[in-house]
């Protein structure tokens, strides 16, 4: 983002970020901003974090490195702005202080969580499907709603306490997840019993997609010893 410092230019004044974080002297702080796009101005704040030493040394290393594998020195601006996180939010800060943007943005982590929760235990990713099919979509949002359930349950039984982060946590989420999931598709199956004239229809929709190599299966020499060896246990019986 292209950003500028709140003053009545009518070009604007780009912000001299390095000048602007030494002013800081180490400390956190709020610098008022304008986003500009075209012909627009919208009101905001970059909310300047310094990192703690050892982590900002190792930002700093990882900067060092990535210019020598492009046959470049890191520049002491580029080093200097590795120390720090630089938050750009719309909200005043007369509402959100500097210290709960810092809290709020390590919060952001937990959507990666979500994510991996939906991959790790909903399956949410694997769809028996091509890419960008009407039948994609159709188990995409079936599995969304899946997990709707899933939270709405864990919600009513568990409570919001223990499913939101609106108050002290002292559970997380994998295991009423895997729980109430595992709860649901028992039920899923109880309400619908084998049918055995739906057998064949139920091994074909779980059939591999075709494929150059087949799968494997046991010779057919190995087949009809096995054969016989059955055969001859049924008759001693």
């Amino acid at each position: 983002m292209t950003l500028y410092e709140r003053c009545d230019e009518p070009k604007g004044v780009k912000i001299d970020w390095e000048q602007r974080i030494r002013d800081l002297k180490g400390q956190p702080g709020a610098i008022p901003v304008y986003l500009c796009h075209q012909d627009k101005r919208i009101e905001g704040v970059v909310h300047a974090m310094p990192l703690p030493p050892e982590q900002a040394a190792q930002v700093r290393r990882k900067a060092k490195q990535r210019a020598r594998d492009k046959g470049r020195t890191a520049s002491q601006k580029t080093l200097m702005l590795s120390g720090w996180v630089l938050v750009f939010t719309s909200i005043p800060e007369s509402l959100l202080d500097t210290k709960s943007i810092a809290e709020l943005y390590r919060v952001r982590w937990q959507v990666e969580l979500v994510i991996k929760r939906l991959k790790s235990l909903l399956d949410i990713d694997r769809l028996r499907a091509r890419k960008d099919s009407k039948l994609a979509d159709l188990y995409l949002h079936g599995k969304l709603l899946f997990a709707v359930v899933i939270q709405k349950v864990a919600q009513r039984r568990f409570g919001r306490a223990a499913t939101t982060m609106t108050g002290d946590r002292s559970i997380t989420h994998w295991r009423l997840w895997r729980t109430i999931a595992n709860e649901i598709k028992t039920g899923l199956t109880a309400c619908f019993p084998k049918n055995d004239r739906l057998i064949d229809d139920c091994i074909k929709s779980l059939c591999e997609r075709p494929r150059k190599r087949k799968l494997q299966g046991l010779p057919g020499r190995v087949l009809k010893l096995i054969t016989e060896r059955w055969a001859l246990d049924v008759s001693l019986a």
